[in-house]
């Protein structure tokens, strides 16, 4: 395996998932303060 493309593959994944994470944050602040 090619350590570089490894954390190439790990750097684009983290900058993906954290904007979904932000999102799922906000909707669940959103829902609790509906709830």
């Amino acid at each position: 395996m090619n350590q570089g493309n490894f954390l190439k593959g790990l750097f684009w994944g983290t900058l993906f998932s954290i904007p979904i994470w932000i999102s799922l944050f906000g909707w669940f602040r959103i829902l609790s303060h509906l709830a």
